[in-house]
């Protein structure tokens, strides 16, 4: 009997540690992007047409996309914004005046997959606005945002919640459900 008891355990802790291999994988999260139009409105006397464009970076990539100047990254032929647009590793989000304030890339949206293969282990999320700002690098400039996408970084992964929540004010994107440290 306690031979059998004392191998009972094993499926359960087999399961477990399958269940742990992909604890620090790239995780897919519902990306909610959110205009506050009352408070452009309120401060402008409108709503301005601003684009937000959320990039999967490997770890190649990211000492560019780190230090990328986001002013050059907004103009009309800039060679990085064309170039992930043209392999499809760019997702755009629009807003206006005739868009709708709260915008989701999906975590069931094809463009996690490219990004999956592609080895992405950061979302840089950039948005032209505002228009006048000083280029900085990384986080330190208020229209660019890095995200991990490590499943651990993020709380409740597990648990169903895969939601990250931005907003674009006036002053620059806000992330509202920041990552855990590493």
């Amino acid at each position: 009997m306690g031979t059998l008891v004392g191998k009972a355990w094993r499926p359960g802790l087999l399961l477990l540690l399958l269940a742990c291999v992909g604890c620090g994988g790239m995780g897919r999260y519902d990306i909610v992007v959110t205009l506050d139009s009352g408070v452009f409105k309120s401060q402008l006397g409108s709503v301005p047409s601003v684009e937000a464009n959320l990039v999967g970076v490997n770890d190649v990539e990211y000492p560019e996309w780190f230090r990328y100047s986001v002013t050059k990254y907004w103009e009309p032929d800039d060679p990085l914004r064309k170039t992930t647009y043209t392999k499809g590793y760019t997702s755009v989000l629009t807003f206006g005046e005739e868009q709708p304030a709260r915008q989701i890339l999906y975590r069931s949206n094809p463009i996690w997959n490219d990004w999956e293969a592609k080895g992405s282990r950061y979302l840089f999320i950039l948005v032209n606005y505002p228009r006048v700002a000083q280029d900085q690098p990384g986080s330190a400039d208020p229209r660019r945002r890095i995200l991990p996408l490590e499943k651990k970084r993020w709380k409740n992964y597990f648990w169903g919640k895969r939601v990250i929540w931005l907003e674009v004010t006036p002053s620059g994107l806000i992330c509202h459900t920041p990552p855990k440290p590493e």
